[in-house]
């Protein structure tokens, strides 16, 4: 017994979709057309944290929830039916019966109901794979092409930066509803923390966008904290393409992201507090031993700037050209 249930896309075509791993359970949409032609029976990747299942799995608990309105219909509609059926042929059998006779008479007709399931309603950022084109839709962050499970590092380097863009412009907000629940020492401690963080953030994306953009030139892999030091990172891309860092960052550049980047050695392992192998490392003459770093807006977004620079300098790197 097959029962034929359809799906409704969205406005923009597409459907949704939810991952089946009990600990993501993540949320996205799928281009209609791109499902059916694209992605394969065997494996559907997560976008968010790349679990494999096979495409009959990512049913979302609302469509779940209709299907089973949709059988528990055709289930009751079919049982009244026979039964129906049954009672009537009783009925006839002891029409005659001068001792027996049995009655049929119907309740109310429950009629099997099986409306298209829809999608809900569309969202508005939609990406597109950059290595096989399938088009998916998500709410946040997203890391895997649903098709493929290629995993865009330019992407997911740019969204980053722009959520520490975001995090940045809304700090005094935040400030504002921290002061409601904390006092303003806590308020201001909290934030402080948090602006600080960013530097760690952008080095971070920096290193696994460059890590990325390394193996995807060379073939090669390398322990990715080797693009956590500026200076090293440079030259690595230089052996494998003849340009450093220098090709596309001026030398004032190149200073400035080489002390940011100590700066967040520091916040993380020293607590903020400079010590000589900072001073020495960082070139930075700004500090003496013992000082606290201070982070500023300006440094985070002076950072962004920097790194988005170089990024956009190793994407115009040729991987078909021959590494020098």
């Amino acid at each position: 017994m097959e029962i034929e249930i359809q799906f409704e896309a969205d406005e923009k075509g597409y459907f949704d979709r939810e991952c089946p791993n009990e600990n993501c359970l993540f949320n996205f949409k799928i281009n209609t057309e791109d499902w059916k032609e694209k992605v394969s029976d065997e494996e559907v990747h997560c976008p968010k944290c790349g679990f494999v299942a096979p495409a009959d799995k990512w049913w979302t608990q609302t469509q779940v929830d209709r299907m089973h309105e949709i059988v528990l219909s055709y289930a009751t509609s079919y049982a009244q039916e026979e039964l129906g059926k049954a009672f009537k042929d009783l009925e006839r059998s002891t029409k005659n019966n001068k001792y027996v006779q049995i009655k049929y008479e119907p309740g109310q007709r429950i009629s099997f109901v099986n409306n298209p399931i829809g999608a809900s309603k569309e969202w508005e950022q939609d990406i597109t794979c950059e290595k096989c084109g399938t088009r998916y839709s998500v709410i946040g962050s997203a890391f895997f092409c649903p098709c493929c499970g290629y995993n865009s590092a330019s992407r997911n380097f740019e969204e980053s930066m722009d959520i520490v863009k975001k995090m940045i412009d809304s700090l005094p907000e935040m400030k504002d509803m921290l002061m409601q629940s904390y006092n303003l020492d806590k308020a201001e401690t909290i934030c402080r923390g948090m602006l600080e963080g960013c530097i760690g953030d952008i080095v971070a994306a920096f290193q696994k966008f460059a890590h990325a953009r390394y193996l995807e030139l060379s073939g090669k892999s390398l322990r990715s904290n080797d693009f956590q030091i500026v200076e090293k990172g440079s030259s690595v891309f230089h052996s494998i393409c003849g340009f450093d860092y220098a090709h596309w960052l001026s030398d004032d550049e190149l200073t400035r992201m080489n002390i940011y980047f100590q700066r967040r050695h520091l916040l993380e392992h020293n607590g903020g507090i400079v010590d000589q192998k900072y001073v020495e490392k960082s070139g930075d003459l700004s500090y003496t031993v013992g000082q606290r770093l201070i982070i500023k807006n300006s440094d985070v977004l002076d950072l962004i700037t920097i790194v988005q620079k170089l990024g956009k300098g190793l994407l115009s790197i040729n991987p078909s050209e021959e590494t020098k």
